[in-house]
């Protein structure tokens, strides 16, 4: 039954987005705020179709702790799901990603219709320069700036690690930090096929004020995105289990 429901929700998940995609092209080449909103109606169709086919219902906590304003937006990252959420409990987001995905179809013209923050991987300090600028660009439009600080995608059970790229924007910005930490990859993991059932939460916690040094800033990111992740996971396989949830392997630091 779960692989069923996982292929008709993989269905579902590129049949709605070649057709909002296309049908919504003509207001991204014209209005970023046309392909904003055409992203974030995008994004609730995939919760919908996570909940009705996948059985997968989604909870957003904390959001009293997002800033009105500029803010750097820490989120730890499971899944592909971390990518498309923030669009519906954010208000302006700008994510930093991959510059390969501006030459993705459909997605590529929307990511940068929407002033998304491209990085070349391997550019290194000139890549850094450039994202630091137009950061600050965006976040003076009000955005908040989102960033995945440990880089790239993490099972459930593996502590929480940050590169340097948080601490340099957090400091560019001079800008309030707000961790965000989830469950997703009980769900949705970072990479294969199968949507297994549960409860998805993402849950903004309190913001880290401007202005620590890069000791003590890293540290505490570490430890609210950690703690709160852990508890999150703990949540989640609860009602996982409940519900005869089984997954093909231990979900492990290792897998």
């Amino acid at each position: 039954m779960t692989f069923i429901r996982s292929l008709l929700y993989n269905i579902w998940f590129y049949v709605s987005l070649a057709i909002i995609g296309l049908a919504c092209m003509p207001f991204a080449y014209f209005s970023r705020t046309g392909s904003m909103r055409a992203i974030r109606f995008w994004v609730r169709t995939q919760r919908f179709g996570l909940h009705m086919i996948c059985g997968i219902r989604t909870e957003f906590r904390g959001l009293e702790n997002v800033p009105s304003g500029p803010a750097v937006i820490a989120m730890k990252h499971q899944s592909t799901y971390d990518t498309l959420a923030p669009f519906i409990f954010l208000h302006d987001p700008a994510f930093i990603l991959k510059q390969e995905l501006l030459k993705a179809p459909v997605f590529g013209v929307y990511a940068s219709r929407s002033h998304m923050i491209p990085i070349d991987r391997g550019g290194h300090a000139r890549t850094l320069i450039k994202m630091l600028a137009a950061a600050k660009n965006e976040a003076a439009k009000g955005r908040g700036i989102v960033i995945f600080p440990e880089g790239t995608r993490q099972d459930v059970d593996v502590a929480t690690e940050l590169k340097p790229g948080a601490f340099a924007i957090y400091r560019a910005l001079g800008a309030p930090c707000v961790p965000i930490a989830l469950n997703t990859g009980l769900c949705w993991k970072g990479s294969g096929f199968t949507r297994r059932p549960g409860v998805v939460v993402f849950e903004a916690l309190a913001p880290i004020e401007p202005g620590l040094s890069r000791a003590v800033f890293t540290q505490r990111l570490q430890d609210a995105l950690h703690t709160a992740t852990a508890k999150l996971v703990a949540e989640g396989r609860a009602i996982q289990v409940a519900r005869g949830v089984v997954h093909d392997t231990p979900l492990t630091a290792t897998e």
